[in-house]
């Protein structure tokens, strides 16, 4: 079950107590999206999932740890540009604040995730050309150099496809395709290349993706727990998801 607190958190940054509902636990029973959302009560938490000081504007999640480099980020013009952005939900915009301070300390990949957790939000919201943005976006965090990791393409895959660009999501899939890759990631490249041939810009999860391409649900269940074992031991510690 998915269960909250209230509590006082004492801002790391600035310094001043403040209440904040917490997430205490939660569960993620079932297959992940495509891009790793989450399933079970953990999807509904996303909103839960950063704090923030009705202060300075510290956000993170859990307010009252940090470092030095949080506390510099909070100087800078990224953090202002990032904590006045119009038209963002709120819950979505502390994704965007986290996600600008990760591209600030030049860590890409914890950009791109709090990016497209903003995207999450958006869904949510039924708010589909925020959503696509906020994924576009996502994608820009990753720059433009070669993407060593293969669940970070994947994830990128899924993003290109759901935002309907469509001629870079099908680039990246003949460039997955051309490098053989095994299981449990073929299956998910095959169906992502169907998808993308018919335009199709839906949410699907893993469990449908090796389903609908392997036709065996034991062989799938196989899969995933391949899939979930090898994603578990990649996912960065804080992570939104």
């Amino acid at each position: 079950m998915t269960s909250y607190d209230r509590e006082k958190l004492r801002c790391y940054c600035c310094g001043k107590s403040s209440e904040q509902t917490v997430l205490m636990s939660t569960n993620s029973f079932g297959s992940p999206d495509l891009d790793q959302r989450p399933a079970g009560m953990a999807r509904s938490t996303i909103a839960s999932r950063l704090l923030e000081c009705p202060y300075c504007g510290y956000v993170a999640g859990s307010i009252d740890r940090g470092d030095a480099k949080a506390r510099a980020f909070l100087d800078t013009a990224e953090f202002r540009a990032a904590s006045l952005e119009p038209f963002s939900d709120p819950a979505a915009r502390r994704f965007l604040v986290r996600a600008a301070q990760a591209a600030y300390e030049g860590d890409r990949r914890a950009a791109f995730t709090y990016m497209l957790a903003a995207a999450w939000v958006a869904d949510d919201k039924k708010q589909t050309s925020q959503a696509t943005a906020f994924r576009l976006r996502a994608a820009e965090q990753l720059g433009d150099g070669p993407i060593r990791s293969i669940d970070t393409r994947l994830e990128l895959l899924d993003v290109l496809r759901r935002a309907s660009n469509w001629e870079r999501a099908a680039a990246l899939a003949d460039e997955l395709t051309a490098e053989g890759l095994g299981h449990p990631f073929a299956p998910i490249v095959a169906f992502h290349r169907r998808k993308l041939a018919a335009k199709d810009s839906g949410r699907y999860t893993i469990q449908e993706a090796h389903r609908r391409e392997r036709g065996n649900d034991e062989a799938n269940a196989e899969m995933l727990k391949l899939l979930a074992h090898h994603l578990q031991k990649r996912r960065t510690p804080g992570s939104p998801t």
